[in-house]
């Protein structure tokens, strides 16, 4: 199973809340330690509150005492006492009280919440003064003989007074701010993402940019941006060869086909011109890889009409010779896109041969030209399987073994259609054959320059 891929804003935020959550959890254990040492000669607040809610009236309107389990559990203090008055004067002790005390029980009444710590004995020189308010009215209370428990009882006192009444709105405004200021300053490693989504090969010189980028992202902008130089020299370095290497073929393929023009006229010689023309047609696709490699010169109107007219008037003899019929189909009004004249040529030339090569030797190859901007090449062959549709673009790759073509020229027309941003698809017609359907954008408004 992949493991879930949580994005950078939501671990800075939740490691921010986390190391908050321990600073708090570390300041509430240093302030409790310091608590513990210095008020250990005080009243355990939770003695305190116990004795308090014990105290209750009897049937007889005396003070009394309820056995409740935190009653009960104060036998861990064996020397805790108090001295329980309420309005009326009707009073409730427990426990011997020291004489230095005593004095404070007739003004008890008088007193508020308050406490005495003790630097020494705590047991008996601790006392704590408190008032509650008990339903049958309040009553006033001097508990002593409890020192405090430590920290843990500091840290719980502590935790329950300001716990959630710091930490939580600190971690709210951290979940609502962190996320929103993380945004925001990674605002330019999303701009350098979109910058990376458009590069492709046909735009090697293009580089990720290091501005409004946090200094720790730098570094991996600049190495990729090297990565993709080196790329791009690496690319021209390829193109160089293909270049060097289809101009070197051109001399000795011309001679060679002179020299097998010298031949006696038979089946061999006949065999071996057609592989000298197998061979110049790879040199000359090799040719137009490479200038495709470059950019267009700039794009200027053309009339896709007047391409598919042009193609049909030059190809039509080889058509013809080869068994075929040529028809061109759609309307007289121009249909304009910005383009290159001769590579749109170049890519309708190889749809044609391509129909002539796998379209059967028999029937009308068409040729279908779009008010919407579309160039259709159609023939009535086998067609192509559907799970081969995608593959036959690919450079060298046939579906059957064959000494026609060189296995470029249907990689050619996709390299021409994505330099002009369009598309080609291929689909089988219903009845038999297949349609090469190349998708261009059309000029939204004709510019002043005449359409070739």
């Amino acid at each position: 199973m992949a493991r879930r891929r949580r994005s950078l804003v939501f671990k800075l935020t939740a490691s921010l809340m986390g190391f908050q959550l321990v600073i708090f959890v570390l300041v509430l254990t240093g302030i409790s330690w310091v608590i513990a040492v210095k008020s250990a000669g005080s009243v355990d607040e939770s003695v305190v509150a116990a004795v308090a809610k014990s105290i209750e009236l009897d049937a007889q309107g005396h003070l009394v005492q309820a056995n409740t389990a935190e009653v009960r559990a104060l036998e861990s203090f064996p020397t805790v006492w108090f001295v329980a008055r309420d309005g009326a004067g009707r009073e409730l002790r427990r426990g011997p009280v020291p004489p230095h005390i005593e004095g404070l029980v007739s003004v008890l009444p008088s007193l508020g919440d308050s406490g005495i710590w003790a630097r020494h004995n705590p047991a008996v020189f601790a006392t704590r003064v408190a008032v509650h308010d008990a339903p049958f009215g309040p009553v006033y209370l001097l508990v002593g003989g409890a020192p405090t428990q430590g920290i843990w009882a500091a840290f719980t006192l502590l935790f329950s007074a300001f716990g959630l009444q710091l930490m939580l709105p600190l971690l709210l405004v951290t979940l609502c701010f962190i996320p929103w200021l993380a945004r925001r300053a990674l605002a330019g490693v999303a701009r350098t993402a979109r910058q990376a989504e458009a590069i492709n090969i046909r735009k090697r010189d293009a580089r990720l940019g290091e501005e409004d980028l946090p200094t720790e992202i730098q570094p991996l902008v600049r190495a990729v941006n090297e990565a993709l130089t080196r790329l791009s020299q690496d690319y021209d370095a390829r193109d160089r060869f293909l270049a060097d290497a289809a101009h070197e073929l051109r001399a000795p393929i011309a001679i060679l086909e002179a020299r097998v023009g010298l031949l006696v006229s038979g089946s061999a010689r006949a065999r071996v011109l057609a592989d000298v023309s197998r061979l110049s047609n790879l040199a000359e696709a090799l040719l137009d890889l490479q200038r495709l490699g470059r950019k267009l010169s700039d794009l200027k109107p053309v009339n896709l009409r007047a391409v598919a007219h042009q193609v049909t008037t030059d190809m039509a003899p080889l058509v013809l010779s080869a068994g075929y019929e040529i028809e061109v189909n759609g309307g007289d009004a121009p249909v304009l896109v910005a383009g290159d004249r001769l590579a749109l040529g170049r890519a309708l030339i190889n749809l044609v041969q391509n129909a002539i090569v796998h379209g059967g030797g028999h029937g009308v190859i068409s040729i279908d030209v779009g008010a919407n901007g579309t160039l259709s090449v159609r023939d009535q062959g086998p067609g192509v399987a559907t799970e081969e549709q995608e593959r036959i673009f690919e450079p060298f790759y046939r579906i059957q073994p064959s000494d026609q073509g060189t296995g470029l020229g249907l990689h050619l027309v996709r390299e021409i259609v994505d330099l002009h941003q369009g598309s080609v698809e291929v689909a089988e017609i219903q009845g038999g054959g297949a349609c090469f359907e190349i998708r261009l954008p059309l000029l939204s408004a004709p510019p002043a320059a005449s359409p070739r």
